[in-house]
């Protein structure tokens, strides 16, 4: 019997975490940058294919100063007063993006999760140069309503943020509760989702945290959850004690 000796020495199959195909053969990989510094996010996304890496849509020249949207945003002009300091996005929230978030959040593919986290640390990097000199030691997460939690299993901007904390040395703190299940908020209106966050959240250890805090949600729509998050995380700090909220997302709308 021959022997096929070029298969031992032959560069083994590497299945991208999205679609399957082999990694280091779908598209011209080294041809697609990577726009992060950190090694460890780095490393996770060169695991996906030159096509998927391809598709992901950076946000890296953001119009609006505030929530960091591509596009001038209505959302920022209209809200007089907010409760966050500033925001920075990874993405725009596209049809290939919204697929991505379903394999994880829906399909429990959790393969993806340390994609999605890597592609986080983008715009985590991004919220440094938006907030020149802060420091961010705590990080915390938007979270699920019990019944959501339930059915789901895992709350994924808890997961996601995790996985920034343990790369960059931050403290993972859970800091909020929410007190009642709302429908999905991308089915509503603008106004109605500022209605449904209202007294939607408390503070899990109120008077116990000061400083600056990260908090971080999947995807900003109109800003209303992030916001109503921020609001409560103020009131709740230390009294006197100096506190700024910055949101970090995933993907924008």
């Amino acid at each position: 019997m021959r022997l096929n000796m070029g298969s031992w020495f032959a560069a083994a199959k590497r299945e991208c975490p999205i679609c399957g195909r082999d990694g280091s053969q779908a598209g011209n990989v080294a041809a697609v940058p990577i726009p992060i510094k950190h090694p460890a996010p780095r490393q996770a996304l060169a695991s996906l294919c030159g096509l998927c890496r391809q598709a992901i849509p950076w946000i890296v020249h953001p119009i609006c100063r505030v929530c960091g949207r591509a596009e001038t945003c209505e959302d920022c002009l209209r809200r007089a007063n907010r409760s966050y300091a500033v925001s920075r996005c990874a993405v725009r929230y596209t049809d290939t993006m919204r697929d991505w978030l379903a394999l994880y959040k829906y399909r429990g593919n959790e393969g993806v999760e340390i994609i999605l986290a890597a592609m986080l640390a983008f715009a985590f990097e991004r919220l440094h140069h938006a907030a020149p000199g802060a420091s961010f030691p705590i990080i915390t997460s938007v979270p699920l309503a019990p019944e959501r939690l339930k059915e789901r299993g895992f709350n994924q901007a808890e997961r996601l943020g995790l996985r920034l904390a343990e790369w960059y040395g931050i403290a993972y703190r859970p800091l909020l509760h929410r007190l009642r299940h709302t429908e999905k908020q991308s089915l509503k209106t603008r106004r109605s989702r500022v209605v449904d966050m209202k007294g939607n959240f408390a503070a899990a250890h109120p008077g116990s945290f000061s400083g600056n805090i990260v908090l971080l949600d999947d995807v900003y729509t109109t800003g209303s959850t992030l916001d109503e998050c921020a609001r409560v995380l103020r009131q709740a700090t230390e009294p006197d004690a100096p506190c700024r909220i910055y949101g970090l997302l995933w993907a924008r709308s």
